[in-house]
């Protein structure tokens, strides 16, 4: 009687500490970032989270019960719109099945990863993209790129939209503006490293002194830029 109260009692206090384990503990990720964490594992909240160097801001996060019975930890990040912080919905998810970005909506800033290249923000509506053993295996939805007004003269005031695919192993964003004259290729690997390559049709002779500030080189037909980094 009294070693089926002491197992009761063992088991009573594994599933207390479960439900209520702090979010903090599990947001040890590499590559993530917060600068604090409160509330528990599936009602809480994150401030300033970045991932990479990707500022995301201030947002709920909770993780998903049902999928622990397939072998997944998924967890939904929220937050409602503001002022300056756009809303964000989705879910990132990691398992046996590799990890994935699920139904993501959200409006991100990225001008300081693709600089000098005028870059704003990158917005996803319904995004999705599922990587397995470091490669890409599915990805959708729509993404826009919007861009500053530093390089007068581009026409990008509706920036450039595409639908995400796989592209061998990466992630392709192929971006194209209203006027069909201009290009972004966006590619991205499992370890978070990304290759820009943006490209402007036609000659553009008016516009090679900040074409050239803004990281631009002349190629065949028009001029290319080109950036390599990683989150």
């Amino acid at each position: 009687m009294k070693r089926r109260v002491v197992i009761t009692s063992v088991v009573m206090l594994a599933i207390a500490a479960v439900i209520f384990m702090p979010l903090r503990a599990i947001m040890g990720a590499e590559g993530v970032a917060v600068r604090k964490a409160e509330g528990i594992i599936w009602d809480g909240a994150i401030r300033d989270l970045t991932i990479g160097k990707l500022p995301v801001g201030d947002v709920n996060a909770r993780l998903l019960f049902w999928p622990l019975f397939l072998g997944r930890a998924e967890i939904m990040i929220s937050r409602g719109d503001a002022a300056f912080a756009p809303g964000i919905s989705g879910s990132v998810s990691r398992g046996i099945g590799g990890v994935s970005i699920n139904n993501l909506s959200a409006t991100l800033p990225v001008g300081s990863l693709f600089a000098p290249f005028p870059a704003e923000t990158i917005q996803f509506e319904g995004f999705h993209a599922r990587f397995a053993a470091g490669k890409c295996i599915d990805s959708g939805g729509q993404v826009r790129l919007t861009l500053s007004d530093s390089v007068p003269g581009l026409g990008l005031q509706n920036g450039m939209l595409g639908q995400p695919r796989c592209d061998g192993a990466r992630l392709l964003l192929p971006l194209i503006s209203q006027s069909a004259m201009e290009r972004a290729d966006i590619r991205l690997s499992a370890d978070g490293s990304y290759t820009v390559t943006v490209t402007l049709d036609a000659g553009r002779g008016d516009q090679a002194a900040m074409l050239n500030l803004a990281g631009f080189r002349p190629v065949a037909g028009g001029y290319r830029f080109v950036q390599k980094g990683k989150f």
